[in-house]
């Protein structure tokens, strides 16, 4: 189990005494690699200049293609030892407080289904100057949507070992190693249990490892360059280029801290990877995405532009808020078939890692 650097958010991480840094111009390569110290739902800032409100950003209020609400009601499931929801519907951030964990006896509070939760009326004092009332929030992808007739979608529910050996072809892929680290700890900043930060714009081998994957397991008509491309291409412009797998940080349960990345109107892109046996505590579906707040209006940034926005950092007594939010604005979104990839924009929402996880990881592309 990885220790309490910051279950909810990374802070970045430093291997082999050399910290990674994102560089500052959208558009530019970003620090190749870096390994992170603990589950990642929010990275350490997003880099460049202000982005206008993207004219794509209506596109979440319009319907999505699958009939599956994100963070709706709980769906069924068939509980296999492959799938169980088959069935079913680095940067440091100085302003990052650290996560408690939570106390053994605490229960996990019943939260309501997305359609029940209320957003959140931001007050006068922490809203953005200018800003306006958000009237969208998260959409949902699905894998047979993104990739038909390629039998990817079917392939990904049916088989963890090629939901693993998909994680472990990114970073064949993907991953440079570090040439001031040694053989045996650049192998470790690469393992499966090491959440990993990378540029998905481009790759040394062009992407073949993930081609020959999906070749192995009949995944036909798909390329791993496709797959990335498509994925990141959520994301919209301008975008960072960077794609963080989150691995798993086991059974802990965890505070809730809630931030944004950067607070900028552009999208996250998520892709769950479940864990291969069905949850003894959970819901199905529930635990391999981050949660979410929806927020009235965009949040004014109290640090530097494009810097993490930490909820708890704000004067609550000033503006008679409270840090930890009512249960009746947190969603838990529910993964599934046709609910594989999550869209959200950041400046809709304040979100944090589940307070309990139940993943094999998660993709985040910014």
């Amino acid at each position: 189990m990885l220790t309490r650097v910051s279950a909810a958010r990374d802070v970045g991480a430093v291997v082999g005494g050399r910290r990674h840094q994102r560089r500052h111009r959208i558009g530019r390569r970003v620090a190749p690699t870096a390994a992170l110290t603990a589950d990642d739902e929010g990275d350490g800032g997003a880099t460049g200049e202000v982005a206008r409100r993207p004219a794509a950003a209506s596109a979440f209020t319009a319907a999505t293609k699958t009939a599956v609400n994100p963070f709706g009601a709980r769906q069924s499931a068939t509980k296999t030892a492959m799938d169980p929801f088959s069935g079913g519907g680095g940067t440091k951030v100085p302003t990052k407080a650290p996560t408690k964990a939570m106390p053994a006896t605490r229960e996990t509070p019943k939260y309501r289904d997305w359609d029940d939760v209320e957003v959140y009326e931001v007050p006068a004092g922490l809203r953005r100057e200018g800003s306006i009332r958000n009237t969208s929030f998260v959409e949902y992808k699905s894998l047979e949507e993104l990739f038909p007739n390629t039998k990817l979608s079917e392939t990904f529910h049916g088989d963890a070992g090629f939901r693993t050996d998909i994680r472990r072809a990114m970073r064949d892929d993907l991953f440079i190693p570090d040439e001031n680290l040694s053989p045996e700890k650049n192998a470790a900043m690469r393992s499966l249990s090491s959440s990993v930060h990378v540029n998905w714009f481009e790759s040394a081998t062009g992407y073949a490892s993930l081609t020959k994957t999906f070749e192995k397991y009949g995944v036909v008509n798909l390329t791993g360059e496709h797959f990335i491309r498509a994925l990141g291409g959520l994301c919209r412009t301008p975008c960072h280029g960077t794609l963080i797998d989150i691995a798993s940080i086991g059974k802990q349960k965890i505070r809730h801290s809630w931030h944004q990345d950067s607070g900028y109107e552009r999208f996250t892109v998520m892709l769950g990877f479940p864990a291969p046996t069905p949850s003894e505590s959970l819901p199905p579906g529930v635990g391999v995405f981050t949660h979410a707040v929806k927020l009235s209006h965009a949040l004014k940034q109290p640090n530097a532009q494009g810097s993490v926005i930490q909820w708890e950092n704000y004067n609550h007594t000033e503006c008679g808020t409270d840090v930890e939010f009512d249960v009746k604005y947190i969603a838990r979104p529910v993964f599934g078939v046709g609910c594989e990839v999550m869209v959200y924009c950041d400046a809709h929402h304040v979100h944090s890692a589940p307070d309990e996880a139940h993943r094999e990881a998660v993709w985040r592309f910014m």
